[in-house]
């Protein structure tokens, strides 16, 4: 259980560099389905070569569908980024990113019937706060989002666009979670993640990759700098082929326990690395982001601590 914990820790400082990279690449334009299409490329190439194709071409329909659709939230998470940081800031576009541990949560307790413990239930409360919090940080973008002719209908499609954002961005987790905890067959302790992992994540970044890349061709999306789209695009893809295989090797565990430790982890990667890298101020809403990050944490294994 401790070691599963620590993967989980370091696979949200993985997941945190991804909006690291979104933060430097705000000012190159270097935007996020970049950054996403390269984390495909290097996610389908490093899992490719460690793919068993004679296995690969006899994968169960569950385990060959599943990840092809984790593209399309990703496609959707991708598409309403960019309308996202068209009409508002940054903080609440990455925290709507790495609320994926509520939809989690919510898929596990009705799908796999996972008992939500008080402490558990608090942790969700406290990321939550975290959030709220994080998304009064900086970061605004170039127009003025404060400017009282802004509508009512611009901050729906706002509000609505980050819904999507989280909806997209959580089923690939959802789908990890689910490959992670489904067994293969009737009275075998074997997922289907266990058993297919390499060709999952292998089906999963390739589908990311093409997706991006058409989404990329549609909207005519071209960087300032092709070596700085290399030098980040390779940074987020390290922590998202990181983040991803850590998080699969502790999917079985309860999702209120490792998603939410996940998604705290990096919300406080990303904040903690806006003052130290960024110069940003400490300002009470990064106290609250950082303070009610660690304390979901903490909750999250209250029960672990005293057993």
């Amino acid at each position: 259980m401790v070691g599963a914990v620590l993967l989980t820790i370091i696979s949200g400082f993985g997941f945190g560099l991804i909006g690291i990279m979104f933060r430097m690449g705000q000012n190159r334009n270097v935007i996020p389905i970049h950054i996403s299409m390269c984390m495909g490329i290097a996610g389908a190439i490093f899992f490719g070569v460690q793919v068993e194709w004679s296995q690969f071409f006899s994968l169960p329909l569950l385990a060959l569908l599943l990840p092809v659709v984790s593209a399309f939230g990703n496609l959707a998470s991708m598409h309403f980024t960019k309308v996202s940081l068209a009409r508002g800031p940054l903080s609440p576009l990455w925290c709507a990113m790495n609320l994926t541990f509520l939809i989690v949560v919510i898929y596990s307790a009705i799908v796999f019937s996972e008992a939500i413990l008080p402490s558990q239930f608090a942790a969700l409360v406290a990321g939550v706060l975290c959030v709220v919090f994080a998304s009064n940080l900086g970061n605004e973008p170039k127009d003025d989002t404060n400017d009282p002719s802004r509508t009512v209908k611009d901050k729906l499609i706002y509000a609505g666009a980050l819904l999507i954002v989280l909806l997209g961005n959580s089923m690939a987790f959802v789908i990890i979670k689910d490959l992670g905890t489904r067994t293969i067959a009737a009275g075998v302790d074997t997922t289907y993640l266990m058993e297919y992992r390499t060709s999952i994540y292998f089906l999963m970044y390739l589908s990311m990759a093409i997706t991006c890349f058409v989404l990329v061709v549609i909207q005519k999306a071209k960087p300032d700098s092709i070596g700085d789209l290399i030098k980040i695009g390779s940074i987020a893809a390290v922590g998202s082929i990181v983040g991803m295989l850590l998080l699969g090797f502790a999917a079985a565990l309860p999702a209120a326990l490792i998603f939410t430790i996940n998604g705290m982890i990096s919300i406080l990667v990303g904040v903690i690395a806006s003052v130290a890298a960024f110069g940003e101020k400490r300002t009470p809403a990064w106290y609250g982001t950082v303070g009610f990050g660690i304390l979901a944490v903490i909750l999250a294994n209250l029960d672990k601590l005293f057993s």
